[in-house]
């Protein structure tokens, strides 16, 4: 299935101010380096985060991080710009001001990478709204699938747009490549070994098998319960988030050369922060979606699962199944992208 896509863009009759605002903005925040700016990007591997685990046979209680992130954050230049026009109506003056200083976080020197992760403008958003969301439950078969996951992606749009316009940073949706029949995109192949979905860096793609989920996601009757499905598209979502706000470029060019541990301790980070975001949005969600307590509940233990303490797959990429479940509770929990910072959170938490 090919995705459809837009990027509306309005640009006001105080374009040439906030235009010579915005060279200021770029200049702040591209200072501090002699490369020249590029598109960072993790190459064109993807972003595997599901994987093919059997469900848990016993009720396991997750809590989340015992921490918080701070309260305040240091959001650099770019969170703390302001700019106040005089005349015209002051919405229409806001929102000519919003759209012309749009930064593409996308873009940035590797003198930068610190910064887009761990004081990211993304971060100064507050709570996510509660989001009008409409979707139809899903079932065993494919089209009922593709209608639940079309209609999810559309409610995730409207409510990572809305915090991408706060942070006055660039957005575009990512395109929806739900499939029934195996094929092969800029990272390979689909299905993906071990993995029921993935994020596809190089074309903004989120893979995802409309029968191969069910099968992948411990054959979960979608019918009963659609949260677990839900869960697996919002957490793709959250890759697509960090790549559009600078994040997936960022920690993959500080270890792109280092050590397969230093990689690893990264891809956690990475992780742990798209399952947090996804928390975010489905707390959003849960009045017109249904995201009752025993669903919820039952989605923390199938996460618990997939922990790489939990799965049997012998690897360190993904965090421990505390951990796991953990930071998708905490971002339930606070519903702020802020608080899914866990590029400065304490190593025993994003282990």
């Amino acid at each position: 299935m090919r995705p459809r896509r837009s990027s509306p863009l309005v640009f006001g009759v105080f374009g040439v101010l906030a235009t010579t605002f915005t060279a200021v903005v770029l200049a702040a925040a591209l200072a501090g380096g002699d490369e020249a700016a590029v598109p960072a990007g993790p190459g064109t591997a993807p972003t595997a985060t599901e994987r093919a685990v059997p469900a848990p046979t016993e009720r396991t209680e997750v809590e989340p991080p015992a921490f918080n992130p701070p309260r305040k954050l240091d959001l650099g230049a770019l969170g703390e710009s302001e700019i106040v026009l005089a005349g015209g109506s002051a919405a229409a003056d806001r929102r000519a001001a919003r759209s012309a200083m749009a930064v593409d976080l996308r873009y940035m020197q590797r003198s930068q990478t610190g910064a887009r992760l761990k004081r990211n403008p993304l971060y100064g958003t507050g709570m996510m709204r509660p989001t009008t969301c409409r979707a139809p439950r899903p079932s065993t078969q494919a089209r009922d699938m593709l209608a639940f996951l079309n209609a999810a992606t559309g409610c995730l749009d409207r409510a990572w747009a809305a915090k991408f316009s706060q942070a006055r940073a660039v957005f575009q949706q990512p395109r929806r490549v739900f499939w029934s029949r195996p094929g092969r995109g800029p990272c390979g192949s689909y299905p993906a070994s071990g993995a029921a979905a993935y994020y596809c860096p190089s074309n903004r793609g989120m893979y995802i098998g409309l029968s191969h989920l069910i099968q992948q996601t411990g054959r979960i009757d979608p019918a009963s319960n659609h949260v677990p499905y839900l869960s697996v598209l919002a957490h793709e979502y959250g890759h697509h988030v960090q790549s559009m706000a600078g994040i997936g470029g960022a920690w993959w060019w500080e270890v792109s050369n280092k050590s397969k541990s230093a990689q690893n301790a990264h891809s956690r980070r990475s992780e742990l922060q798209a399952q947090c975001f996804a928390g975010v949005f489905m707390r959003t969600v849960r009045v017109p979606l249904g995201v009752t307590a025993a669903r919820w509940q039952a989605v923390l233990e199938m996460e618990y699962s997939r922990g790489d303490d939990q799965n049997g797959l012998g690897l360190r990429d993904h965090g421990n199944g505390q951990n796991f479940a953990g930071w998708l509770d905490h971002g339930w929990k606070y519903a702020r992208p802020g608080y899914c910072n866990t590029w400065t959170a304490p190593a025993s938490h994003v282990g």
